[in-house]
């Protein structure tokens, strides 16, 4: 089962590798939920997740698509044609303050699917990027083992330590390796967009070294990821989305607390 989102930054291969990690009937709680390219597969699959986001837009678009999948598809369809550059930026900007949220939610959709990069706050304008045929995919979600949940806490991590349902493993797409994942000096934790999560991967390892909870992180590869979580558990999966033993053929690594 695919998702109808696109984020280029969390493009993974790893879903099959998660799954030998993870047995079916799991309770998994995911956070920085966002086009939903692993939890929606991976709830397909027989596991229970409850994808985590802090972002309201975020959460406002996958309960809107739970709720009333027709209705979003009707606003897509009736704003599909987004032509001019000036719109979409204007709309990017916009979009938490428009007055109806299934209007955010197909807004939401249809600027992911015209930016470059996915990020609906931001991006380069695609026109030629969106694909009527993908609206397809809308009405194909099955929420029946996926519950998306909103937290307020900026910082994930607290919402971690305090989950109060079932929870047999924490699972963190993160992507790119930083440690501090979207702070540097031009964007900072106060100045994120309604899109983006603030990632203390400090605070992220102080919480996988607790051993509270078991805990898988999920990066596009790189030394520095190997050497700052040199005493986890490190899996290598290469570009066909199998775990390897060979380093040099990796493009993701996951890794476990456990």
């Amino acid at each position: 089962m695919k998702t109808p989102l696109k984020l280029t930054a969390k493009q993974f291969k790893s879903l099959s590798a998660i799954k030998k990690i993870i047995p079916e009937k799991s309770y998994v709680h995911s956070f920085l939920m966002y086009d939903g390219g692993i939890e929606i597969p991976l709830s397909a699959s027989n596991r229970y997740v409850i994808a985590h986001t802090n972002k309201y837009s975020i959460y406002e678009f996958w309960t809107c698509l739970s709720l009333n999948p027709d209705q979003v598809q009707r606003v897509i369809a009736y704003f599909d044609n987004i032509e001019d550059r000036g719109m979409f930026h204007y709309l990017q900007q916009a979009l938490p303050n428009l007055d109806e949220p299934y209007l955010r939610a197909g807004m939401f959709f249809l600027l992911n699917k015209y930016s470059k990069d996915g990020w609906v706050s931001r991006g380069e304008f695609m026109p030629e990027s969106f694909n009527p045929l993908a609206m397809a995919n809308l009405k194909k979600v099955s929420f029946e083992n996926l519950m998306v949940v909103y937290n307020k806490a900026e910082n994930f991590v607290d919402t971690m330590s305090s989950i109060k349902r079932r929870c047999d493993y924490v699972f963190i797409p993160v992507g790119d390796f930083a440690l501090n994942y979207l702070k540097n000096a031009e964007d900072d934790i106060n100045s994120l967009s309604y899109d983006q999560t603030f990632v203390d991967t400090t605070a992220l390892k102080e919480f996988m070294d607790k051993k509270e909870r078991k805990v898988i992180l999920l990066y596009h590869y790189s030394r520095s990821v190997v050497k700052y979580f040199k005493d986890q558990k490190l899996y290598f999966v290469d570009k066909y989305g199998r775990i390897v033993n060979d380093e040099s053929r990796a493009q993701e690594v996951l890794v476990a607390n456990f």
